[in-house]
């Protein structure tokens, strides 16, 4: 009840304002230069003044809704713009540092290629298999490529894998963090050889068969041993040692290790094609 009488309080005021201003201007408009209002000169506006200054704060904010309507529409193409630009500018951020991680891996793989005397097809990877059985992925290479089973595989990190299905167009490459992994590895600082394995549950690798009295330093280097018919070609780097259990009483030594290449982000890789593994009896 309150809140009605101050609205109908206010209603009666705006209009009686109103009211007052339109008399005021019809009598000084018809008395012309002799009206009423001409001899008050500067006392008249001082008088008017505070009315037209009420009429204004009152019908003010109206008029500004009115204005701002009509410039609506343009600033909001204006958002419309700056934020499709900033878009476009972020777009071309991400596709230029995908584009420099492209060339850092190609130069990489370019290095180790050369370091190693290894020839081969790059390959893209196009897709992945991921299971309790089986770590894979799928490359965009084939037989019409000069690709065959039991070719390793490679990035610019490291050690892959090898390939163990082919078709004309694509290949399948068995990734070395798969359960059925072994590859002959060694250590860099002592020369000491083992079996290194796969294990999906860790995500790292199992060095088996370590020598119990073999020093085994944490962030040391594991390679392919390379053995004469083996299946990968020696010093490729397969990962560093994270972890060391075992070593006593005569029991060989389990080293953990943790794998060179970030499976999580394969892309770019090289099938070997200049080694060739000597198939078992």
């Amino acid at each position: 009840m309150v809140l009605y009488r101050r609205t109908r309080s206010t209603r009666l005021l705006v209009v009686s304002l109103v009211m007052l201003s339109l008399m005021t201007i019809t009598v000084d408009f018809r008395g012309g230069e002799e009206g009423p209002f001409a001899a008050a000169g500067r006392g008249a506006l001082a008088t008017l003044a505070p009315l037209q200054a009420a009429v204004s704060r009152v019908f003010r904010p109206v008029g500004d809704f009115f204005t701002g309507l009509v410039h609506v529409g343009s600033l909001k193409g204006e958002n419309d713009a700056l934020r499709e630009e900033v878009e476009r500018l972020r777009s071309e951020n991400v596709e230029g540092v995908s584009i420099q991680r492209e060339n850092e891996k190609l130069l990489a793989l370019i290095g180790l290629r050369d370091q190693l005397g290894l020839e081969g097809v790059p390959a893209i990877v196009i897709g992945e298999s991921v299971s309790n059985f089986e770590w894979t992925v799928t490359i965009d290479r084939g037989s019409s490529d000069g690709v065959e089973v039991d070719m390793p595989v490679v990035t610019g990190e490291g050690l892959v894998g090898h390939v163990v299905r082919v078709s004309g167009r694509a290949a399948t490459v068995e990734l070395i963090i798969d359960p059925e992994s072994a590859v002959a590895g060694r250590l860099v600082g002592s020369g000491e050889t083992g079996l290194v394995l796969g294990d999906t549950d860790l995500r790292d690798l199992t060095m088996d068969l370590v020598d119990d009295e073999t020093e085994v330093n944490p962030d040391e280097r594991v390679v392919t041993s390379g053995y004469q018919g083996g299946l990968y070609p020696p010093r490729i780097v397969i990962g560093s040692v994270s972890h060391v259990t075992g070593g006593s009483g005569g029991v060989s030594k389990v080293v953990t290790v943790r794998p060179a290449v970030d499976f999580s982000s394969l892309d770019i890789v090289l099938v070997v094609t200049n080694h060739r593994a000597i198939p078992g009896p």
